[in-house]
């Protein structure tokens, strides 16, 4: 049976984190096991929450009672990470994994979603981001998803047009050593693009956009995009990812329509996925006519 380990943030009400990610792996036939980063009563998008992050003791306390009971470094198909709310605990993070990793028989797929922030601001401390470098240098991430202020965070290069988009790509290549990018959302001309680098193409999508906000999405599209590239064995094309950005959007179609129902007016930010009342999304497979342009 497929696995994945998923270390990302946990809140009891609310999708994201390992929130958006667990379910709708376990619905496409993942055995998921998930180390919480945090446990918070939401996310941060209703205005309060309380709850702690936890601690790199805990983190580390945690993957060595999972390394006694089972055979760490060969039982995942992938090792998938998401917010990391600390320097800390990402540097106990980066330390196991990467010692699975280059321990293991089978290698098991490292996925990084490197959750910075967006629209130009960190949602974290500017210490995350040396061991994400590091992390990124190592040579064992496969694939990462970052939006585009982390890419841009982590390039130096800032994104405008299509050109700066190509040499953002070639600067973090020269930088670190990432086999597969997907910029999971680029803003070019008031139009938003989903952009995929492997070592052969770049190439990008256009996305069907709708007139909202959506917490815990890029959760949801990095647990989205490990199913399918796992399904098409570890090779990143524009096929796999028209496909997820079609589940995505008829999930977030979902919500949004849900939203407008319950509230009787146009929501301009859905806080909850519907990840379960959507399920149905999550499998179906679809004919696909998407307009895929490479750079």
């Amino acid at each position: 049976m497929k696995s994945l380990l998923s270390i990302s943030s946990h809140v009891v009400h609310g999708y994201v984190g390992n929130r958006a990610t667990v379910f709708p792996l376990q619905y496409a036939g993942w055995d998921v096991d998930a180390i919480n980063t945090t446990n918070f009563s939401n996310h941060p998008g209703y205005g309060s929450l309380s709850g702690t992050a936890s601690t790199p003791e805990a983190i580390q306390d945690i993957i060595l009672g999972l390394k006694q009971i089972l055979d760490f470094n060969n039982v995942y198909d992938i090792i998938l990470t998401g917010y990391t709310p600390n320097a800390e605990v990402l540097k106990i993070i980066k330390s196991e994994i990467e010692q699975a990793i280059t321990k293991s028989r089978n290698k098991p797929h490292w996925i990084v979603d490197p959750v910075l922030g967006d629209n130009g601001k960190l949602y974290v401390k500017e210490n995350l981001i040396p061991v994400y470098r590091g992390i990124f240098a190592s040579g064992l991430v496969e694939l990462t998803t970052p939006n585009q202020f982390e890419f841009e965070t982590l390039s130096g290069v800032t994104i405008v047009d299509w050109p700066t988009v190509k040499n953002a790509i070639h600067e973090f290549r020269r930088l670190y050593k990432v086999n597969n990018i997907v910029i999971s959302s680029v803003s070019i001309n008031g139009h938003l693009y989903c952009v995929g680098s492997s070592k052969e193409s770049i190439f990008y999508i256009s996305i069907e956009q709708i007139g909202c906000s959506f917490n815990g999405c890029g959760d949801l599209f990095t647990a989205l995009l490990a199913d399918e590239y796992y399904n098409e064995e570890y090779v990143l094309s524009p096929q796999m990812l028209s496909k997820v950005l079609y589940r995505l959007h008829k999930i977030l179609e979902f919500s949004y329509n849900d939203i407008l129902k319950r509230i009787g007016q146009i929501p301009t930010v859905v806080k909850d996925i519907r990840v379960v009342a959507a399920k149905e999304f999550l499998t179906t497979d679809y004919k696909l006519d998407t307009d895929v342009v490479y750079l």
